[in-house]
């Protein structure tokens, strides 16, 4: 009788560490969480005119910003009643959604950046790259910022990252992912909406 009151009694104690164990992982998996939450909220808080820099918000256009919040809306709406790969269909629409969270949570919309000749984002800017004589027009922001035909270059982009800081009449060097250094001359750089006045 006393190994079987022992054995039961191993048993319930088994039992209850089991219980103990899972509540301390959710527990820990709590505190995780929370400093994962706190740890993105201070990488993107800050903003250029708070102590942030540049590369912390995006620059829009206010059309680009009413398009992408409409898309973020239907992203958000009722899906589609059979889609062929609904798994697949399901995963590309999450990451779309949280593309667009991110982008309009860091969006500076509409704002325009100061005629001075700087190159920044919101800038449309000229340039001139040494191995070739024709100069190229484009928007320093993001791709879905712009809403006419201008090519589109990130801040961070390796010639976005070359470029931003820069003064008309600069040359800066920007290494490809090839491994090949670029020359580049900033000509001119003008808030977008200004560009097309001489």
């Amino acid at each position: 009788m006393g190994s079987t009151e022992d054995l039961e009694f191993l048993r319930a104690e088994n039992a209850l560490l089991r219980v103990e164990r899972d509540i301390l992982l959710r527990v820990a998996a709590g505190f995780a969480d929370d400093a994962n939450a706190t740890l993105l909220r201070r990488r993107t808080a800050a903003r250029p005119n708070e102590g942030g820099n540049a590369m912390d918000t995006v620059w829009l256009t206010e059309e680009a910003y009413a398009r992408l919040s409409a898309e973020l809306s239907a992203l958000r709406g009722p899906e589609d009643d059979d889609p062929e790969d609904r798994e697949m269909a399901l995963r590309q629409r999450k990451a779309r959604t949280r593309e667009l969270e991110d982008l309009l949570r860091r969006a500076v919309v509409g704002q325009t950046p100061p005629d001075d000749g700087v190159a920044e984002p919101g800038m449309v800017l000229t340039v001139r790259f040494d191995d070739d004589p024709e100069p190229e027009t484009f928007l320093l922001g993001v791709r879905d910022g712009a809403g006419d035909d201008l090519e589109v270059y990130s801040p961070g982009s390796p010639l976005g990252r070359a470029l931003t800081g820069a003064r008309q009449g600069e040359t800066r060097t920007y290494t490809v992912p090839s491994g090949a250094t670029v020359r580049v001359t900033l000509l001119r750089a003008v808030p977008y909406g200004r560009h097309g006045a001489s």
